[in-house]
């Protein structure tokens, strides 16, 4: 389209030919255990549920406080359907939501060893995506928008909703106090309900000053990964309002994860830890990538950052600084990354799902 990014931006339709690029390239050259521990309110502006891991690990609510270190061992790989992108553990169901390029949402169980594929989504096409409140999984897939599923206790999905004209270039979002906050890619940000049957748009969108690609949210405050721009913005039920002058001291924002506290972005250069000071953020680290930093996940002790060409790295976090502890190729371009406090999930564009233990959280 027209206008539109050919980068760190990239609408699916532009930026799919430079993927399968990179992976050709790259080629030719060369869960489950939980404590029984219930997931409570550490926040109170952030949900219980909040990435759906109620009842089982919750990063958002404590996070690790002692964790295996490393390194990354590959325990399984499950293949591409046609391009690996967003990843979820749907804890605390033994299955892991896979976003796949052309292939659309898939459900995948591991037993330690082996995923098996269980149900799959393939009407929703291109789905970059997938985000939890805890009860119904957010499926962001730019073309046909955002899809709301219902995972089966049998792991099969169903599809409960979809807006595939408000919100057609859907990517990841986050879900706070009952608001879905929904990057919208040329669109901007935009808040939403979902009642159980229908999403319900809240109040008006923000404009995009770049290209809408992630978020995450504390109640009402909402960090917005905005391409060229990182923004931080609070929603009042109507409207958006910028809390800082949007930053673009790392262009190519992609995802961002929080602990409540600290704030993870993945840009083109890496990943950067922030802390917001009132209306200052104040950049505590940056930890440049080989790659263009695409996901980051954190368990508390750990920050796992999906880097393009550049793999699947794992960084401690002390509070103020990065430092690798690994690095590990993923087969291609890594594009998503999530844990479930016992197994780290990578998804490659051309490398498929994997799976990998090392970074096992013992206490939370």
């Amino acid at each position: 389209m027209l206008g539109e990014p050919t980068r760190f931006g990239y609408p699916c339709r532009v930026w799919s030919g430079c993927l399968f690029a990179l992976a050709l390239l790259a080629t030719g050259c060369g869960r489950l255990e939980f404590d029984a521990t219930t997931a409570t309110e550490g926040d109170a502006g952030i949900d219980a549920c909040a990435g759906g891991s109620c009842g089982g690990f919750n990063p958002t609510v404590g996070g690790c406080t002692l964790a295996d270190n490393g390194p990354f061992t590959l325990v399984a790989t499950s293949p591409t359907q046609g391009g690996g992108y967003g990843v979820w553990a749907a804890a605390p169901t033994p299955y892991i939501l896979r976003a796949d390029t052309t292939g659309g949402l898939h459900s995948l169980r591991l037993d330690g060893t082996t995923f098996t594929q269980l149900d799959a989504l393939p009407s929703l096409g291109w789905v970059e995506a997938v985000f939890s409140d805890g009860q119904y999984f957010y499926i962001g897939a730019p073309g046909t928008g955002l899809a709301v599923v219902r995972l089966e206790a049998d792991g099969h999905l169903t599809q409960l909703a979809q807006n595939t004209t408000t919100l057609a270039e859907a990517r990841r979002g986050w879900s706070s106090n009952g608001v879905l906050y929904i990057p919208n890619g040329g669109a901007g940000l935009a808040a939403f309900r979902f009642d159980g049957v229908a999403l319900t748009q809240v109040g008006s969108p923000v404009a995009s000053l770049s290209w809408g690609q992630g978020a995450w949210s504390k109640g009402s405050r909402v960090y917005f990964a905005d391409a060229d721009r990182f923004r931080v913005l609070d929603f009042d039920g109507s409207s958006f309002t910028d809390v800082i002058t949007p930053d673009a001291r790392h262009g190519g924002s992609s995802r961002v994860w929080s602990d409540g506290t600290t704030i993870f972005v993945a840009s083109a250069d890496g990943a950067t830890a922030y802390r917001l000071n009132g209306t200052t953020l104040d950049e505590l680290d940056t930890f440049t990538t080989a790659g263009s930093a695409r996901d980051i996940w954190s368990d508390g002790q750990h920050v796992f950052v999906a880097a393009e060409g550049g793999g699947l790295y794992a960084l401690a976090w002390n509070g103020t600084t990065f430092t690798q502890i690994d690095r590990i190729d993923t087969g291609g371009v890594a594009l998503g990354v999530f844990g479930d406090g016992k197994y780290i999930y990578a998804n490659d564009m051309s490398g498929g799902l994997h799976a990998y233990s090392g970074f096992t959280c013992r206490s939370w």
